[in-house]
């Protein structure tokens, strides 16, 4: 298992770059059936902006499911977890509306 301290990649970059470096590192994961480990320590806020271009983009090729089985996350807060939760279903509804 992988571990990525988010914050290292939230800082780095504007937040649809560091989306899709946050993507890469969760498509290769994915791709070779791995559990990546997401460290949230330190991470103040996960913006629609960086969602949209990791966690929604590997919706798109992956879907919710593959997605939700894929990551672990450690040092997450109550709010973060609301937050990423609200943002599958989100997700999922628009994308994936019930028959």
């Amino acid at each position: 298992m992988k571990e990525v301290i988010l914050n290292d990649i939230l800082l780095s970059k504007p937040y649809p770059d560091a989306g899709y470096d946050f993507y890469t590192i969760l498509k290769a994961a994915i791709s070779q059936g791995e559990t990546l480990s997401i460290n949230m320590d330190g991470v103040a806020g996960m913006p629609t902006m960086f969602m949209n271009t990791s966690f929604g983009k590997i919706m798109s090729e992956f879907g919710v499911e593959k997605l939700k089985k894929s990551m672990i996350f450690k040092n997450i807060t109550k709010v973060q977890i609301e937050r990423i939760g609200k943002y599958l279903k989100d997700y999922s509804e628009v994308y994936n509306p019930p028959a």
